[in-house]
Order: C-alpha cells, then structure tokens, then sequence
C-alpha cells in the first residue's frame, strides 16, 4: 500500500517513516501543501497522511477538503498536537478519517491506517460489485464507477480532476456551459480568480479526448465557455431522409446494470 506524508517536522517523519515502512507501507514525502496537492492528482495512494501543526488551521482545513475532492477512496490522517475540540470537529467534516493527537505510538498509527484502507477499499469493491454505472455519448464512454474513461473502446488516462470536468461536459451534451458553472458543478466553487484553471484543464483534457479523433468534440463557444459536442448517426427512412427518432436517447445514454442482472 503506498502512502504519502507532509510531515514537515524532521523527527516526526522519521519516525512515523519507520513505523510505516516497517508494515510494509511504500512511503512517498512532500515538503509543502502543493506538492502534496500535485502528488495525489498524479498519482494513486491509499493513504495520505497531513501534519497539520505546520501550517495554520485555516489552511490545514482547506488542504484537507482539497484532498478529499480529488481523492474519494483515500484514508486521509491528520496528525496534530494542538487541536482543539471544535478544530478536529471541522475536519472531520471537511472528511478526515482520523485525527491522531500527539503523543502517540507510531506502530498503533500504522495499525490504525492499514485499517482505514481495508475500510475504503471494502466500500469501493462493494459499489463496483454491485452496480455499473456506465455513462456514453456517441463513441465516449465513461465508467462513473471505476472512474475510467475510453474513446472508440481506447482507454483514456486522466486526472481525477479531468475526468470530473469530462463528466460534467458529457451531461450538457450540446449545451453551451460557462467557466462559472463548471467551476460551481467542478471545483465547488465561485472564485471568478480560478476561471484560468478551468481554460488550463479543458485544453489539457483536449489532448486526450480529441486529439487523435477527426471528430472534435469539446468545443469553445467564444464570450460565453464550452460545449461538448455530439451528433448522432440516424436510419435513413423509406423516403430517404433521415428518421427523427429520440436525439436524447442516441446522444446520451445512461446505463445502470444490477451485478448478476440482464
């Protein structure tokens, strides 16, 4: 299982470095929250693991739900010496699995983290099991599940984050969206400052969903934001033309299969 700490205090790293490497904890370090941030988008751990005396609440508390957004499965620790009782209460809600106060054993730690892992890996098998969830717009398909996605049957790879964004496109097929609402529906957020990011993720998205497909399906709608884009293939009818069936139902199809079911 492969773990990763901002554990900035020397001492402390050391030791919970130890006791993690010592249960078979493949263990990764980063020396801000940043990186910490950027780690978890590229990466998959099981565990992460936030040293929150070293930084200042507001910002331990903002660090936390960052990395809860973008990682649902992960057991999320915050090791402290000074919190409080209202403190450990929002992060809690901000949706820490455990706040581990100071003094403590480090072997308990590891003990107490393998078992937070075994948790959330239990809860994701049982919904996998249990339901496919499978979201499709002409030849794009997303496992809202598994959280993977592919074009024409070609696996593709992205960030939590883009995926995220990618969905939310794919449930406006052909509506124009905004910078505002993708940030509202993406990031949780109304900040008109992050409007950049959402321009940086679209074209990295680009590069993955279009660029090795003729047909082009995110597009810019200048002065307003993006749409994504799909037309659908209809049966010519006996006169010829096309039939006009449903455009709904071809454009986007949402497939929910019971495990065992038809």
């Amino acid at each position: 299982m492969k773990v990763l700490t901002f554990l900035p205090r020397f001492d402390l790293q050391r030791r919970v470095e130890k006791a993690l490497s010592s249960a078979l904890f493949v263990v990764e370090t980063v020396s801000c929250p940043r990186e910490c941030l950027e780690f978890t988008q590229f990466a998959q751990y099981e565990g992460v693991l936030v040293d929150s005396d070293s930084l200042i609440f507001a910002d331990a508390l903002a660090l936390v739900r960052l990395l809860r957004q973008e990682n649902s499965d992960t057991a999320l620790f915050v090791l402290a010496r000074y919190l409080d009782l209202e403190q450990r209460l929002r992060l809690f809600e901000a949706g820490v699995d455990d706040c581990v106060r100071e003094p403590f054993f480090a072997s308990e730690l590891a003990v107490r983290l393998g078992l937070s892992i075994r948790l959330h890996q239990a809860a994701s098998d049982l919904v996998a099991s249990n339901t496919v969830k499978v979201l499709r717009s002409g030849d794009l398909e997303l496992d809202l599940t598994r959280r993977r996605a592919a074009r024409l049957g070609k696996a593709i790879d992205l960030r939590p984050k883009e995926f995220l964004l990618l969905e939310y496109l794919v449930r406006n097929v052909n509506r124009p969206v905004t910078r505002t609402m993708i940030l509202e529906h993406v990031w949780k957020s109304s900040f008109e400052g992050l409007t950049n990011v959402v321009d940086v993720y679209i074209s990295a998205l680009r590069n993955k969903v279009d660029h090795d497909f003729p047909q082009k399906l995110i597009q810019t709608n200048r002065g307003v934001g993006y749409t994504f884009t799909c037309v659908a293939a209809f049966p010519p009818t006996p006169n010829g033309h096309a039939g006009k069936t449903d455009r709904s139902a071809n454009l986007l199809k949402i497939h929910h299969q019971d495990a065992g079911g038809a």
